[in-house]
């Protein structure tokens, strides 16, 4: 049986929110595939340890902050987005964006990143 998508992207976030160590290192391995791409705006990690390496530069530019799911998810066979917040947990978001993911077999194959302009 297929894992609903709603599944896994609370799965994905839950691992972006979460310390670096075992634990997360063992819902990685779950949740994504061992190639699985994380595509950001100035990066492009690759695998279980770039996957790390992407949540360990989010963690360390913005300490504090959380990811969470901001609206419906929306998918057209294996690829879905959906939009996001960044901020601290109870705060204001410090940045919103989206990302665009593929799920193949049940895991994250790919992960875009995109970050949405400064309102001005």
């Amino acid at each position: 049986m297929t894992k609903p998508i709603a599944d896994i992207v609370a799965e994905h976030l839950t691992i972006w929110n979460s310390p670096a160590g075992e634990e997360r290192s063992r819902s990685i391995a779950a949740t994504y595939s061992d190639d699985v791409l994380v595509a950001e705006a100035d990066a492009v990690n690759h695998g279980y340890e770039g996957a790390e390496k992407a949540i360990d530069a989010l963690q360390a530019a913005l300490p504090g902050t959380r990811l969470e799911l901001d609206g419906p998810i929306q998918t057209v066979q294996d690829l879905s987005t959906y939009s996001w917040t960044l901020g601290p947990a109870g705060g204001a978001p410090v940045a919103t964006g989206r990302d665009v993911i593929t799920v193949q077999d049940g895991v994250l194959k790919s992960v875009y990143v995109l970050i949405d302009a400064p309102q001005r």
